[in-house]
């Protein structure tokens, strides 16, 4: 134990070496996302619907749009195509900068606030997006699952880490088309244990075209879940 410690001490040493610990916005020292960037980054003008990727009153998926293969509304806080949001998410994600879960988090239950969502997902159970264990290994940990245990915390709704497995490795979607992306991860995902008449809440860091959301939504539903929604940090 002490060994895997010291191992550790020395990963965060050398991070914090050729990656100094300062704002990604203002480069004020000493954290990654000082307050007042925090409180001025952009946010999302409005809700989309996963689908149709029109607006959408409280991100719920449109009557004409939702289905067995979808989810059934999504929340996004912040705008990718913002290049702060962008480095803070990369940064998040490759970097391994796992202290952005808290202002990230803070600013995803900003959003089920400002939509009043707030009681409705008191019945949920969260499910963090999976990684395959080989991206796990590597990364060191799944930036979703971060979100979601910030998430869980403040809402007080639990996590399950268990249900939703990912036994397909795939490759990153960044570069796919819309169809390749769909392609990509169809069949990627395994359920474990029964969902019958459960609701889930997705949680990931960046949707793009929602062909992973949608995947898993489709899986849940496809066991009787009785509903699913996601929310994400961003929305690409």
């Amino acid at each position: 134990m002490n060994v895997i410690k010291n191992l550790q001490r020395l990963g965060q040493e050398f991070l914090d070496l050729v990656f100094p610990v300062s704002c990604l916005v203002c480069g004020v020292d000493k954290i990654f996302l000082c307050e007042t960037c925090l409180d001025n980054l952009a946010r999302l003008d409005q809700q989309l619907c996963l689908v149709c990727e029109k607006p959408s009153p409280f991100g719920k998926t449109h009557p004409d749009c939702v289905s067995r293969n979808t989810v059934d509304g999504i929340l996004s806080a912040l705008p990718y195509r913002d290049r702060h949001v962008k480095k803070i998410i990369e940064t998040f994600k490759y970097n391994f900068v796992s202290d952005l879960k808290v202002p990230l988090g803070r600013i995803m239950l900003e959003t089920i606030r400002k939509e009043n969502l707030t009681e409705y997902f008191h019945e949920f159970t969260i499910i963090p997006v999976p990684l395959h264990t080989r991206r796990y290994n590597w990364r060191g940990f799944n930036q979703a699952q971060l979100l979601a245990e910030e998430l869980s915390s403040i809402l007080r709704i639990p996590v399950n880490n268990e249900t939703v497995t990912r036994f397909k490795f795939t490759k990153p979607q960044t570069k796919l088309t819309h169809d390749q992306r769909k392609s990509n991860v169809q069949n990627a995902f395994a359920l474990n244990g029964l969902v019958a008449d459960k609701k889930f809440l997705l949680i990931d860091d960046v949707v793009t075209t929602g062909s992973t959301l949608n995947e898993i939504a489709k899986m849940l539903k496809s066991a009787q879940a009785a509903e699913v929604w996601a929310i994400t940090a961003a929305h690409g």
